[in-house]
């Protein structure tokens, strides 16, 4: 069997995987410098980032399955090829995007970030967290462990996916089409919705409008589900207290641009949730496993669902 590794860190990821897959395996790897050789574009089974699969798909002649190295797969679910099996990564993001998640509203609710400049005393209390609200746009396997792990420092969580099923951890879940019913009150807004028609500018002028005053707002998901110039908006006129990016439309976003300068803004350089390449090796060895004895592996990719 041809497998190509299709990464910018395709070298490191092949040292993981050598001697793991089997003597019958021929490796190969594209790091997105010049050309891929033949070996790549013959593979039958492709582990690599959805960006770079995405440039040579119409190449790849051999491909039955896909790996991402991605939580999201936005690159490949925009091509018009679907005859093959491609799977994202789940159950690996998770805890690193609770930190992310519980750090900043931490960093904010507990004053972390005033006290840290603070050039004089200031013994204003802190409220904590013990009375907020939290809302997880995007309740899936990250979200639904963002909820479970954070879920016990606030007085409710609440949750948004397509059809409002219900999900471990969170109180009430709302589906898509109750949107601005979900938001109604919250204190802290997490999006981490996927990058697909229905997700765009979800969190609108009109959504905001229905949040705590004062609110925090996180996008650690896909840049399209907020409406920038809204929150922006909501921000400046002090309906938001803070905005946490750690997605943007441009990234890596210009040192010029004056988001880095907007107070309140808190620009994070998509680094919530890092990828892990041991437990993304860990996670295709197991879809290997899976696919060599004629079995599907995990977390399979809706195509016209886009995750």
């Amino acid at each position: 069997m041809k497998l190509a590794i299709v990464s910018p860190n395709a070298k490191r990821l092949g040292t993981l995987l050598r001697g793991r897959v089997g003597e019958d395996v021929l490796l190969a790897y594209w790091d997105g410098v010049g050309e891929p050789e033949a070996q790549v574009l013959e593979a039958e089974v492709v582990l690599g980032a959805p960006d770079l699969a995405a440039a040579v798909m119409d190449q790849l002649s051999a491909l039955r399955w896909l790996q991402s190295t991605w939580a999201g797969v936005t690159p490949l679910v925009g091509q018009p090829r679907r005859d093959y099996l491609l799977t994202g990564v789940k159950g690996i993001f998770g805890r690193s995007m609770a930190e992310y998640v519980l750090a900043w509203v931490l960093a904010e609710k507990r004053s972390v970030l005033r006290h840290s400049s603070a050039t004089s005393w200031d013994g204003r209390p802190d409220k904590g967290l013990a009375g907020l609200h939290l809302g997880i746009a995007g309740i899936g396997s990250i979200g639904g462990e963002v909820a479970q792990r954070c879920g016990g420092f606030f007085a409710s969580v609440r949750g948004l996916n397509g059809d409002g099923r219900t999900v471990p951890g969170v109180e009430h879940c709302f589906g898509a089409a109750r949107r601005l019913d979900f938001a109604r009150g919250l204190d802290v807004l997490v999006l981490l919705l996927p990058d697909t028609e229905a997700t765009n500018q979800f969190a609108d002028k009109a959504l905001l409008e229905q949040l705590a005053p004062g609110a925090i707002v996180i996008n650690a998901g896909r840049a399209n589900a907020l409406d920038l110039d809204a929150a922006l908006e909501a921000l400046s006129g002090g309906r938001l207290s803070s905005l946490v990016l750690d997605v943007l439309a441009e990234e890596p976003l210009p040192a010029e641009d004056p988001l880095w300068r907007t107070t309140g803004v808190h620009i994070t350089s998509h680094t919530a949730a890092p990828t892990n390449d041991e437990a993304i090796v860990a996670l295709f060895l197991n879809g290997l496993t899976r696919y060599r004895r004629g079995e599907e592996p995990a977390g399979r990719i809706d195509f016209d669902r886009g995750y």
